[in-house]
């Protein structure tokens, strides 16, 4: 039976894999972010702090999912 990991370990301090789905989550929101703004597509956002809120919690959503297998457990 596949042992899937529920922590992360750094240096003997252990860190919940939520921790790293948001870290990733936020960097990939603060790239679609500025590639919006680069594009010109941030001027259909009616609220941009509201847009990006829900933007990390997408992105964290998908990642979450995706890439940590323990996420939704």
């Amino acid at each position: 039976m596949d042992q899937i990991p529920v922590e992360l370990s750094l240096n003997g301090v252990y860190y919940p894999p939520w921790l790293l789905a948001a870290g990733l989550g936020l960097a990939l929101a603060m790239a679609l972010t500025s590639l919006a703004n680069l594009t010109g597509l941030s001027r259909w956002v009616w609220h941009p702090p509201l847009f990006f809120t829900a933007l990390v919690v997408a992105c964290t959503l998908l990642i979450g999912s995706t890439l940590v297998p323990s996420f939704f457990a």
